[in-house]
């Protein structure tokens, strides 16, 4: 999908006229000092930018209902405004050192995880009501910001309650209920450090300035995410007393498009057979990240997860959660030897990371929810159990001119050879060389790279020939493929082409 600059002088024009027409709308404007300037859509199908054209050809099933008394979520987006925080709590503790015990590594993880969640919490978890809290519009601490422009894909887009996004369907296998499939919703936040770096992408002008390099979050960026399940408490214990927001969704199954013949859908056939509708969704998990240069790879991530039985006495709903672990380091197996059977002893051999194995038992009593990633490495219960946190994360990419990006999973990738894939059991020549790749552990900016078979060659308009980073940050790689598609589609309306098709690969389970 080719974008010539024509497409992006369209684009500007219409998010200038989107940014007026979001005065029209009869929403009160927010404060002056707030964060949320209403300069990118809030969410899929926000009726501030309709006029821009950007929900023709699709039903609308994602705007608030008449007489809707809930919140109505809005992006907070002032980037260029950031002032750089100097609390930094974190750096108290250091799980890093290569000198210390099991032991003593394991709390110094503890103590780094509940440093970064508390001041991720900081102003955002006390209104007096889950359902409003999370507004990032006028923190009193410190300013959060959200990621613009996960907004145009209809089965992914950010639902207009709470700017949750449609991630992965999610399979459990729970005692005496056999499999249930469900789906996760999440939303992100970036620290003032976080949104100084992302103010070069998304300066406050409609276009983005698309990076060109390897692109580098600030030191001391820190983001965090909340993942919610469709799952509920009689399905998972666990979800007992956890926070509980009402979203507006589709099906809880996770609802699929499909056409008879197996072409592609229209974004008018996505609204029509996976419409949204109010619903209750749970606190899963709670996935941080912290751009650490004391890690050997310059980020840490850390996940925390519903733990509401056991931490059922905790005043503040957010915080019955317990921590699965923290990792800094994909445990790189050697080349002839598999993800999947190394470490030997992966509680005892994992020396990039730490996972608090009581909170895996605790998951697993009645539920697969404990499976961790790839032969014990850090995944939380939303994520898959042949990846891990960083192996994911590090595969995030700015989009070429084909609206196309490395896959998360070498299973997931269009080009995967049948019956080869990472983290396999009995692995064969090609699987091996895939660890190698999606196990290695890349540093922070860096481009992924592997054999071409495994990690095929980007084609960007510039001529690069390696795909450029967006360090770590796969919400930034889906906001710009996600703005490229709606560029194209402008394209295509100046050619009378009004069905609206996703080309484009969103980084996606």
């Amino acid at each position: 999908m080719k974008l010539p600059l024509a497409s992006l002088l369209i684009g500007a024009l219409l998010g200038a006229n989107a940014h007026a027409a979001g005065t029209q709308t009869g929403q009160t404007p927010a404060p002056s000092s707030s964060t949320c300037t209403g300069t990118y859509p809030s969410y899929f199908q926000d009726p501030a930018f309709t006029k821009t054209g950007m929900w023709d050809n699709q039903v609308i099933i994602n705007q608030a209902y008449p007489g809707w008394k809930g919140p109505i979520f809005q992006l907070s987006d002032a980037y260029s405004a950031a002032k750089a925080d100097q609390e930094m709590p974190w750096l108290k503790f250091n799980p890093f050192d290569k000198n210390l015990s099991e032991k003593d590594k394991n709390t110094q993880a503890w103590n780094y995880l509940w440093a970064v969640m508390q001041y991720i919490q900081a102003g955002n978890i006390d209104s007096g009501d889950v359902n409003t809290d999370w507004d990032l519009c006028n923190n009193k601490v410190r300013a959060w910001y959200h990621i613009p422009y996960q907004t145009y894909d209809p089965m992914s887009g950010r639902e207009f309650i709470h700017g949750l996004t449609r991630e992965a369907p999610v399979t459990m296998a729970v005692k005496d209920q056999g499999d249930i499939k469900t789906t996760m919703w999440a939303v992100g936040f970036y620290n003032p450090q976080a949104a100084g770096s992302l103010a070069k992408v998304w300066t406050g002008a409609a276009a983005p300035v698309m990076p060109q390099a390897n692109f580098a979050f600030n030191e001391g960026s820190v983001i965090g995410k909340l993942l919610f399940t469709t799952a509920t408490p009689n399905n998972y214990p666990f979800l007992e007393n956890v926070p509980v927001w009402q979203a507006n969704i589709s099906s809880s199954d996770f609802c699929e498009c499909k056409n008879a013949d197996g072409s592609a859908c229209s974004f008018q056939q996505e609204t029509e057979q996976c419409p949204r509708s109010v619903a209750d969704v749970y606190l899963l998990q709670f996935d941080i990240a912290v751009r650490d240069s004391r890690s050997p790879v310059g980020w840490a991530y850390g996940t925390f997860v519903a733990d509401g039985q056991f931490k059922a006495k905790e005043k503040n709903p957010w915080n019955r959660i317990s921590p699965l672990g923290l990792m800094w380091g994909n445990d790189s197996p050697p080349v002839n030897v598999g993800a999947a059977a190394f470490p030997q002893n992966p509680v005892s051999g994992l020396k990039d990371s730490a996972v608090f194995q009581e909170v895996v038992g605790r998951l697993n009593e009645k539920t697969n929810a404990g499976h961790l990633g790839c032969n014990g490495r850090l995944n939380g219960p939303a994520d898959n159990a042949l990846s891990s946190c960083l192996s994911c994360h590090q595969t995030a990419s700015v989009p070429d001119s084909s609206n196309n990006t490395p896959a998360i999973m070498y299973q997931f990738a269009s080009y995967q050879e049948p019956g080869s894939g990472q983290c396999m059991t009995t692995p064969s020549k090609l699987d091996l060389a895939i660890d190698q790749v999606y196990f290695k552990s890349f540093q922070c900016s860096e481009s992924f790279n592997g054999p071409k078979n495994i990690v095929p060659l980007p084609q960007y308009a510039q001529g690069q020939t390696q795909w450029i980073s967006t360090d770590f940050s796969l919400q930034l790689s889906i906001s710009l493929t996600q703005w490229q598609e709606w560029q194209q589609d402008q394209e295509n309306l100046k050619k009378n082409i009004k069905v609206r098709v996703f080309d484009g690969t969103l980084p996606s389970r």
